[in-house]
């Protein structure tokens, strides 16, 4: 254990670090509402053409999703012209941005490039959330990153311009990393280690609940703005919480601002009414502490490199991911089911307006499903491994989904249960593949492994929407059962992984082409002296 966990377990637990594991239990459902939300905002409605007066009447009558009109032109000829205006179905909702826009026909993609664009700026977030975090402290970019998003997300409710719209989720999106890491990673470092697997679990678990109270919350409310304006208000109640949070001790200990921690150390000690050594005593244990992380390869914390020169760090860790024969193996397996995970996660999210049922109850059934998937990760890992537990999940979410393409229509509660069944599974791979990551990542590049992989997580969420509008156009069914058939093919990936249950963890790239038989043991760590940062945590939205 190290100097700064006794300093932690000398603090104990108290009013100082539940505070921030409660804040940020509030914040995560602020970023779901926001994330989750998009599938009532652009939905898939039926609309026909409202003619202007100079077309010809269709003698088969209106049709939906109706683009075009026949109008009559000079000396009698007939001419096709692009509908401008249309009527949509109100039915299931009373105003949207597809309506309100005309987001159909030609503009249809627009509806994907509204959750995409989202996933595009959290992509680009999540490969600067680490080094702004450590560069600026977590307390600054949990601050900068919530205040932006809830300010962003509450001006976004009355926008008049779709441009503009998408430019702001934009701005979300990048925001939606950078509060979440920054986040978790102080709630982390104020916790003793004894605690920190349970406030893992606590700080994710509302985006479950929220997504169900989002299925019935969009049910009462219809309207895109008045959704979008009420779901963003709670944002504001975080802010003030911000004033109460300190900044991490660690980090500031290992930035070398001592007054700033001890000032820090001593109101802990005053909101967990414990007693902790002289100030001497903790100056001292602060300089260990610095050295500590030194040694480590933790150096970056104290000295983060210029925005150009961490690329190029990041560049030279990649490269040795994939330099030596075992370590490329496992690196491309990995980020192949990232990939899958991060598209089938999201695709699923938002399939409910092309599998035809009631978007509202889909979205509630989706949080009930992801309660269950944390409790069952532990036990199935510890029984059946790693390598069979995840494959397994990801055979269970191929086959949930590759089925829907034989089930015959009016079978809605067939539909619903294939398609949540699939979640469950993709939910569960999700957590196992993360663990498995973790363990099979040798420490000096474990880091930048899940960072990257976080990455393509991202661009998987990105193409999503995409996948389901140009497929589901097609065949309603087909962009799901794609989605099953990348699970599987994950599935398969999965064989290229060695098995991490027994094994001990790896802390350099030589000892694990070494333990795992390599033919190809160029030792990467020569060239890898290279600063790491602190904390890495699965980003989920």
């Amino acid at each position: 254990m190290s100097k700064f966990d006794d300093l932690l377990k000398q603090l104990g637990t108290g009013v100082w670090n539940v505070f921030v594991v409660v804040a940020m239990c509030y914040w995560i459902p602020q970023i779901t509402s926001q994330s989750m939300g998009a599938a009532f905002m652009t939905p898939e409605l039926d609309h026909s053409c409202r003619p202007p007066p100079d077309a010809l009447e269709d003698p088969r009558g209106a049709t939906s999703f109706q683009c075009e009109y026949n109008a009559t032109v000079s000396e009698g000829s007939v001419e096709e012209r692009a509908c401008t205006r249309w009527d949509y179905d109100n039915s299931t909702f009373t105003n949207t941005l597809t309506s309100e826009f005309n987001l159909v026909c030609g503009r249809s993609y627009l509806r994907a490039a509204y959750k995409s664009v989202y996933f595009l700026g959290g992509m680009i977030g999540a490969m600067l959330n680490g080094w702004l975090s450590d560069r600026f402290g977590r307390k600054t970019m949990l601050v900068v990153g919530s205040v932006t998003y809830s300010l962003l997300a509450n001006i976004l409710s009355w926008l008049p311009n779709f441009s503009v719209i998408l430019a702001l989720r934009f701005w979300m999106g990048l925001m939606h990393p950078t509060s979440i890491h920054a986040g978790y990673t102080l709630a982390m470092e104020v916790n003793q280690p004894k605690h920190r697997a349970a406030t893992g679990i606590l700080i994710f678990l509302p985006w479950a609940f929220c997504d169900i109270a989002l299925g019935g919350y969009g049910y009462l409310l219809r309207d895109w703005r008045w959704l979008s304006f009420t779901l963003s208000l709670p944002a504001l109640l975080f802010l003030p919480a911000l004033w109460f949070i300190d900044e991490s001790p660690r980090w500031l200990i290992v930035r070398g601002r001592y007054d700033d921690a001890m000032l820090v150390l001593r109101r802990a000690e005053r909101l967990n009414k414990v007693e902790l050594p002289p100030e001497e005593e903790l100056r001292t244990l602060m300089e260990y502490i610095k050295k500590e992380a030194l040694v480590e390869g933790r150096a970056g914390e104290a000295s983060t490199p210029g925005f150009i020169d961490a690329l190029k760090v990041i560049a030279k860790e990649v490269t040795v991911l994939v330099k030596t024969r075992r370590m490329r193996s496992i690196t491309l397996s990995f980020y192949a089911q990232f990939v899958v995970l991060g598209m089938v996660y999201y695709g699923i999210s938002f399939g409910a307006d092309k599998l035809g049922v009631n978007p509202f109850v889909y979205m509630a059934v989706n949080g009930v499903v992801e309660i269950p998937s944390g409790t069952v990760t532990i036990p199935l890992v510890d029984r059946l491994g790693r390598r069979l537990s995840c494959t397994l999940s990801f055979v269970i979410t191929a086959g949930s989904l590759m089925v829907l393409g034989f089930i015959p229509s009016g079978l809605n509660w067939l539909v619903i249960v294939m398609a949540l069944m699939g979640k469950l599974g993709i939910s569960i791979a999700y957590q196992v593949v993360f663990l498995y990551a973790c363990e099979l990542f040798p420490t000096e590049v474990r880091v930048r492994g899940l960072g990257t992989s976080t990455i393509l997580a991202k661009a998987g969420a990105m193409v999503a929407p995409f996948i389901l509008e140009i497929l589901g156009n097609v065949k309603s069914w087909l962009p799901l059962v794609l989605f099953g058939v990348a699970a599987f093919l994950a599935g398969v990936v999965t064989f290229w992984l060695p098995e991490s249950l027994t094994a001990p963890m790896m802390d350099t790239v030589a000892e694990l082409e070494a333990a795992y038989g390599a033919k190809d043991t160029r030792d990467a760590t020569d060239e890898h002296q290279m600063e790491q940062p602190n904390e890495t945590t699965r980003d989920q939205a």
